[in-house]
């Protein structure tokens, strides 16, 4: 092989290289429909599910994922390069993103417009992200709080090793980082046997999980205080041993995206794709 033969081929095979390593080229509407034939859920309408705003035929710049898609969270998409954003929670203040609420809102109308300014698109996966198996939420809460060893998974019960409540708590802060935890029940009384609701699961599912698990703790991520609270607080004026931990919304399910962030990435690996905390915005008071 002579000097010319050889150049030729060190170009071709760093050109090859090259091609390989380059970012795809993708409408977000192609990364949709990827996700939906790689969940184990059917696809089922009416969804929230949806393009919440923008043009889903945008060629996508990076992928940013999220818990809430707050416009703090869009300006960091933007500054890392990141055109579409995966949201899990709502974009416009209301449960179907309903734009016409708040129509002539100021904050609504700069929002849409750092949107439209800067070509992005938000859709929301939510409600297959629940459904397919496993569910994504719980599985990137679980291994963000090394319960693995203690679940089935699919299950929403927890067998751990029995540690006072006021323990438990302790160390859910360390690990789930939850800034304001509120709990019901004795610090000193003993558990062992958890169920888990994250995020606003509702009553029904909270009393669904009590008794499904029969549980020493509870563990939501929203109540209302009008329901579950007291009939925990009832549980323990009768002597039962029964706790309940309300986490917050945030705290409860955001690290489910950072387990989605890892999934979505091994179905484009040459595709920019960034997990951005939104993080829980209270503060505790103390």
């Amino acid at each position: 092989m002579n000097l010319k033969t050889k150049i030729l081929t060190l170009f071709l095979v760093i050109g090859f290289n090259s091609i390989n390593y380059a970012q795809e080229v993708l409408t977000a509407n192609q990364v949709i429909e990827k996700i939906k034939a790689n969940v184990t859920a059917s696809w089922k309408e009416p969804t929230r599910d949806v393009i919440i705003y923008g043009n889903g035929e945008t060629k996508v710049t990076g992928i940013a994922v999220t818990f809430m898609s707050t416009l703090a969270v869009l300006q960091k998409a933007k500054a890392q390069g990141c055109n579409f954003v995966i949201t899990h929670e709502p974009t416009f203040y209301s449960h179907y993103d309903d734009l016409k609420i708040h129509e002539a809102d100021p904050v609504q109308l700069a929002k849409v417009k750092f949107i439209e300014d800067n070509n992005m698109i938000i859709f929301r996966f939510h409600d297959h992200q629940h459904s397919t198996f496993p569910d994504q939420i719980y599985e990137g809460v679980v291994d963000k709080m090394g319960w693995r060893k203690y679940w089935t998974p699919g299950s929403k019960s927890f067998v751990m090793p029995q540690t006072t409540l006021g323990q438990f708590v302790k160390e859910l802060q360390q690990k789930s980082g939850g800034k304001t935890i509120r709990v019901v029940g004795d610090p000193n009384m003993k558990i062992s046997k958890v169920g888990l609701a994250l995020g606003a699961a509702g009553t029904d599912t909270h009393f669904k999980v009590l008794k499904e698990t029969n549980c020493d703790l509870l563990i939501v991520g929203e109540s209302n205080e009008w329901e579950t609270v007291p009939y925990f607080q009832d549980a323990q004026t009768l002597g039962q041993n029964k706790a309940l931990i309300v986490m917050g919304h945030a705290d409860s399910e955001e690290a489910g995206m950072v387990y989605f962030q890892a999934w979505l990435q091994k179905l484009y690996p040459q595709t920019k794709i960034a997990f951005i905390e939104a993080g829980n915005p209270f503060w505790s008071g103390k």
